[in-house]
């Protein structure tokens, strides 16, 4: 009788996998090269994209070319498929790629802080200007630079020391400070709040708050805006545009309103982030989508509408207030054009056709009589010079860049220098012709403050880096851990303290 031999079993075909996942990794090579998606901010996306297909590779050949014998295949799949039953998706950083954490952690609401029963007396608040008063959004100038007066010797070569940390609600809002005290927003649970903070402590001196909250799933939850605070007051703006004037020693509210509702305007796509500018009696914000009459000035003292005007709709950069060509008017940069408007009517003054439809963050900064604006997505830095003859004012073009496109950060000027994160990358450009100087590290889609004779970096994870203000090369003189998650919110420097915060905790350095 013949014997019967069994047949082995075909190998594995590795050499397909290898092939298949070669592919993958070429396709993304060349995908990272185009300029398209390097200028357009989307390589995040394009790197999740790719991961994507690494993995449907992987499991298709696991599947149906593997040979393997099935319970192999199955105990990979359940291998492979593992992670993703184990983690979820925890917001997406600035390009767009997902922040992962275990499904267990706790994301519970934060609750409201205790009251700490101290108000600020009379006199407490510093109403003049000085080195230790950061009372809006990019400080009390509008220009993201402090002097850095009141710091020691050597400050930038020594990490600070902690003073406090807190648990902080969602939120990409900064804070004001004024005297002993700061202000931000948050969002806790369904309660959009304002809060006054110890600023020596981080005791919560007052709350207020608002039920509403506003939810996106790529720019995450919560207020953008940061508090203003002027003549012993602090006016807040929240994500869907609920505007309150608050007492700034006990929270007290004097007045508020959406002024969204009242000028019959929707919440943007991103949320309003506009911080408010309160000059000369009036609270300017921008408002909605819409097209018609984006920027709208109210009275500080009770809230009555103004005026409003603009013929684009409202970009997500604050506007400022700024001399040019010898006249005193408010700068703002809406969707389709950035343009100069007066004071006390609102009229439009000029305008100039640039802009980026999707996301205008950065806030105008003001050199002499020129603007520089910027944005990402493939926008790039514009510098716009104002003149004014017998026709009236006049917007012409200096110079364009694509290599800064500061998508979220402010930029800072300092002799003759523009520096800030070119979709997260340091870059120095030269401000007379747009040259670029240097290309540094990346620092993800972070913040940077200007301080004497150094740049600090927020960068987009939460660790610190302080640069020397180099037009030649990037020189980082200290790097140190501040926050660990997504931190998108604006570092603040008031005296010798910092303040950095993000939407999960905040915390105080001293130096």
């Amino acid at each position: 009788m013949k014997s019967e031999v069994a047949s082995p079993r075909k190998r594995p075909r590795w050499r397909l996998l290898l092939i298949m996942e070669l592919v993958v990794i070429i396709v993304w090579i060349v995908l990272k090269s185009v300029p398209h998606f390097v200028e357009q901010g989307w390589g995040g996306a394009v790197d999740l994209l790719l991961l994507i297909a690494a993995i449907g590779v992987t499991l298709s050949w696991l599947i149906f070319f593997s040979r393997l014998r099935w319970k192999q295949r199955v105990i990979g799949i359940f291998l492979m498929l593992l992670p993703v039953a184990l983690m979820k998706i925890d917001g997406h950083t600035g390009s767009f790629f997902p922040q992962l954490s275990w499904r267990w952690s706790d994301q519970s609401a934060t609750q409201m802080p205790e009251i700490s029963g101290m108000m600020a007396r009379e006199g407490e608040l510093i109403k003049a200007s000085g080195p230790a008063y950061f009372p809006r959004f990019l400080g009390e100038k509008m220009d993201n630079w402090i002097a850095g007066e009141l710091l020691p010797d050597g400050w930038e070569s020594k990490e600070p020391k902690e003073l406090w940390r807190i648990e902080m609600g969602e939120g990409w809002s900064a804070f004001a400070v004024a005297g002993k005290f700061a202000y931000t927003m948050d969002q806790r649970g369904a309660i959009e709040t304002t809060i006054c903070y110890e600023l020596l402590t981080g005791y919560a001196v007052w709350t207020h708050s608002e039920e509403v909250r506003f939810e996106e799933s790529m720019g995450g939850d919560g207020p953008r805006s940061t508090p203003t605070v002027a003549d012993s007051k602090v006016y807040s703006l929240g994500a869907t545009g609920i505007l309150t004037c608050l007492d700034a020693r006990t929270g007290t509210l004097i007045w508020g309103k959406n002024v969204l509702e009242e000028t019959n305007q929707s919440v943007p796509k991103w949320a309003k982030s506009c911080s408010p500018l309160v000059v000369d009696g009036m609270v300017i914000v921008t408002l909605g989508s819409t097209a018609d009459k984006s920027l709208g000035a109210f009275s500080a003292a009770s809230g009555e509408l103004m005026w409003r005007s603009g013929n684009y709709p409202s970009s997500y950069a604050s506007p400022v207030v700024a001399t040019l060509a010898g006249k005193r008017q408010i700068v703002a940069i809406q969707q389709k054009a950035l343009a100069g408007f007066e004071i006390e009517t609102g009229k439009e003054l000029w305008a100039f056709p640039i802009g980026n439809p999707q996301s205008n963050c950065a806030s105008p900064l003001i050199v002499e009589d020129t603007i520089i604006t910027s944005s990402g997505y493939g926008y790039g830095t514009h510098r716009i010079q104002i003149k004014k003859d017998e026709t009236g004012f006049k917007a012409t073009e200096l110079w364009h860049s694509l290599k800064l496109k500061a998508k979220f950060a402010d930029m800072i000027v300092k002799d003759g220098f523009l520096y800030g994160l070119n979709d997260g990358r340091m870059t120095c450009l030269n401000l007379e012709d747009g040259k670029s100087a240097w290309r540094g590290g990346n620092y993800g889609h972070g913040q940077i403050l200007g301080v004497g004779g150094h740049i600090i970096v927020q960068g987009e994870q939460g660790d610190i880096s302080i640069l020397e203000l180099n037009p030649k090369e990037e020189k980082v003189v200290l790097e140190f851990d501040a926050l660990d998650h997504r931190t998108w919110n604006h570092p603040v420097l008031a005296g010798r303290i910092l303040l950095v915060r993000n939407d999960r905790e905040a915390v105080a350095f001293k130096y």
